[in-house]
Order: C-alpha cells, then structure tokens, then sequence
C-alpha cells in the first residue's frame, strides 16, 4: 500500500481543486531537518494525505505520517531508544501572513513560497513537530550520586528551634 515514493514537489492548487488523495513514503534520510534530532537516518516515513477546499474555498491538507521505531537519545541517560512519530494534519495553504493570521484556530497554516509545495519540507516540519519535548526510556534509571556517602557530613539545620 505505501510502495510509491511521494514526488519532491506536487501542484497543491490542482490537488485541491480536484480533491485528491495520495498515499506513499519519504526516506527518512531526505528529511535533513527530523535526522537532526535522531541518531539513525534509516527507515521510512508512511503519507497519507487528502487535498481539498473547505467552505470559505481556502486549499487545505488532511491526513497523517508516522514512522514507527526511530532512534532518539534519552534526555535521561543519553542512551539510545526507539520511539514512533505520528503526525495527524490539518492545515490551510496561505500565500502570505495576512492569510495565516485569519485562519480559523482549527488549521494550522502552511506558507507556500513558490506555486509548488514542496512535499519533503511540508513533512519534515510536520514531523518535528510531533517529536516528544523530552524524550526519555519510561524504566530509565540514572545514578545521580557525587561524592562519598561516608564523607558526607551532617550539618546541623540553621532554622531548627
């Protein structure tokens, strides 16, 4: 089903107009901006996507991509582990800032620089947005030791009585 790889550039306008939908993959290796924050390039980012126009006529992108158990560094041990990314879309095609500032709050907008949308780019943000804030290993345990507990010395309490 996710076989075909998505086009680098697609005519978003036409989509809309004719309410398409695609279904494909990226190579996680073509997104420049999501590899920065993982340890490993390797895998595939599964797309599916409907290009429609909504009641005011404004172009707009739903759909999906997810990719299951890439490599990200625990914010806890730095250890490596696995976590899936799932971004679910909804977002408005604007031209300029005066467009993105009166979207409805149920779209997110997309500023489209040239006539074409750049699919590559379009996921790579949409991904990175979906990364957890921290990542870490949920039965992470890391030593938070310094010094000697026999050198330790108990110090008497200044507030105390």
């Amino acid at each position: 089903m996710f076989e075909t790889e998505l086009p680098r550039f697609l005519d978003s306008r036409k989509l809309c107009d004719g309410q398409q939908s695609i279904t494909g993959k990226v190579e996680l290796s073509a997104l420049t901006g999501l590899c920065s924050y993982l340890l490993s390039d390797q895998g595939q980012v599964r797309v599916q996507l409907h290009f429609s126009r909504d009641n005011a006529h404004r172009p707009t992108i739903k759909g999906s991509a997810s990719i299951k158990n890439v490599q990200i560094s625990c914010q806890r041990c730095l250890g490596a582990f696995g976590i899936d990314i799932i971004s679910d879309m909804n977002v408005a095609i604007v031209l300029n800032e005066e467009q993105a500032e009166k979207l409805p709050a149920e779209y997110d907008p997309w500023l489209l620089k040239d006539k074409m949308l750049d699919m590559r780019e379009f996921i790579d943000h949409e991904m990175i947005l979906n990364i957890s804030i921290v990542a870490y290993h949920s039965d992470c345990e890391v030593a938070t030791e310094y010094g000697d507990k026999e050198t330790a010395q108990e110090k008497p309490n200044p507030f105390e009585g």
